[in-house]
């Protein structure tokens, strides 16, 4: 007979979206038998089976951070003021969640942070009384909202984890009374795109002052369209999940058709339509905005089984009862203990310590990190990836389709995608090394043949557009060793 135990594979939020399930077993032979006669009917091997469903793209696992560019000051009338610190309050008491997060600009000639970072719903209500009190005058300079945002989305992405950026929604609402004139004001307005200034330095353009303020127009309408595009570029420049600029004209008793012409503009560079509202209307076209975390179907990208309790080298197994990535005998060669994964006990694996030359007799302390946090959930704590290089934020820090952990108790480099490398130039990728759960350096074709593991990943029917994928999923020949008894 066989054993073959059906589980319900589960994935981590934080290990999206590289979407990486890894089966890290930790077993004995007690009860499991082989699945055909190449085991010769001993107990040391084993099948499992399930179904895998990937979640869905929302939660706190994918970010939604929000700037308001808010126009302010002379000439913006008390009325628009209290409109949009209102409908700002009770847009931002819906989103009490962790996973939102608002960032607050005001702009007139110049533009004014009035918040050093994205902060939660309370926090940022409670500076919307700066903009009530923001007084500023001059030339009107929409540009400066916009490339402050972009200072600010910037710095975020910068600061943030890149497995966090990646999976974050950035969106930048301008609320805007009047035109920009940017071009009409250059000491205002340093280093605007030289493509723009050519339209307000055409000929013909200071033939009357109305020829000149239309070259004008039209250049800041450029200007404003160059900006866009800069913020939207930050998601290829950082990896963002997502950037868009969603402009609001808030016009007045009669609309300004250059004013809309500038809005629309920015919305069609932003990758959004352009929205125009009145003064009382304003609350309900910010509470009718798209504030949702990114729309993206997800998938399986690789299923990885590995019994952490196996160490494979030059075609042997030999147990590793404690799965820190170093057999039972070398433990105790090392003056190690076989059963305590981290024998100093400082938080380190001892095959994470010695991998990177640390001492694993030795207490280390790695400063900047916690060794009881896992912010990927890929089962190395953040210390851990600190020491071996990787990425805290991303369950697979090279992409090539293995998980952190298993690479760094493989004999693999998790810094560089060995999807395509063959070390020991056996015909078979690293990768594929280690999906067999064979020993990437050494050729072994042999024991691949004999003990590699088998895999079927079959997608099952989807009925609804809205439902998540879902996978049969099977892992066959998983091998097993006797292991000590852990403590």
């Amino acid at each position: 007979m066989r054993s073959s135990p059906r589980v319900a594979w589960r994935f981590a939020p934080a290990l999206l979206p590289a979407l990486l399930p890894a089966l890290l077993l930790s077993c004995s032979d007690a009860g499991l038998y082989a699945l055909d006669r190449r085991a010769g009917g001993s107990k040391d091997r084993a099948s499992f089976e399930g179904d895998l469903c990937v979640p869905e793209a929302t939660g706190d696992a994918f970010p939604v951070k929000v700037v308001f560019a808010l126009q302010g000051g002379t000439g913006v009338e008390t009325e628009l003021v209290g409109y949009a610190v209102d409908g700002l309050t009770t847009l931002t008491s819906r989103f009490t969640g962790p996973q939102m997060r608002f960032g607050l600009v005001a702009f007139h000639s110049v533009a004014t942070g009035l918040q050093g970072s994205f902060t939660d719903a309370a926090t940022f209500q409670s500076v919307l009384p700066r903009y009530a009190s923001y007084q500023q005058q001059g030339p009107i300079s929409i540009r400066s909202a916009l490339r402050l945002a972009k200072s600010l989305m910037s710095g975020d992405m910068q600061a943030s984890c890149r497995g966090e950026v990646a999976r974050t929604r950035y969106i930048v609402v301008p609320v805007i009374r009047s035109s920009d004139v940017s071009c009409d004001n250059p000491a205002y307005n340093i280093g605007i795109d030289n493509r723009c200034t050519t339209l307000a330095e055409a000929a013909g353009c200071g033939a009357s002052p109305e020829a000149q303020a239309n070259c004008n127009a039209s250049c800041s309408q450029c200007e404003l369209t160059a900006v866009t595009g800069e913020l939207k570029a930050l998601a290829d420049q950082f990896g963002a999940g997502e950037v868009s600029i969603q402009p609001v004209y808030v016009r007045g008793a009669t609309p300004d058709p250059v004013t809309r012409l500038q809005v629309a503009a920015i919305a069609n560079a932003g990758g959004s339509e352009p929205v125009e509202t009145d003064f009382a209307g304003l609350p309900n076209t910010l509470a009718r905005l798209d504030y949702g975390s990114l729309d993206n179907a997800l998938k399986l990208k690789r299923f990885v089984a590995f019994n952490r309790n196996v160490q494979v080298r030059d075609g042997q197994m030999y147990a590793d009862s404690d799965g820190d990535g170093i057999g039972d005998d070398d433990e105790r060669a090392l003056g190690l203990d076989p059963v305590i994964p981290d024998t100093d006990q400082d938080g380190l694996m001892d095959g994470v310590e010695l991998r990177m030359g640390l001492d694993p007799l030795a207490v280390d302390v790695i400063n900047g990190c916690s060794v009881v946090q896992d912010t990927d959930g890929d089962r190395l704590n953040d210390c851990e990836e600190r020491v071996l290089g990787t990425d805290a934020c991303v369950g697979d820090t090279d992409g090539d389709g293995l998980p952190d952990l298993v690479e760094a108790l493989s004999q693999t480099n998790p810094l560089v995608p060995e999807d395509l490398l063959d070390s020991d130039r056996d015909g078979l990728t690293n990768v594929a090394e280690v999906e067999a759960h064979g020993d990437p350096l050494s050729a072994d074709r042999d024991f691949h043949r004999e003990r590699g593991y088998g895999y079927s990943v079959v997608p099952l029917p989807i009925a609804d557009s809205s439902d998540p994928a879902c996978y049969r999923t099977r892992v066959e020949n998983v091998s097993l060793v006797p292991t000590l008894e852990r403590p």
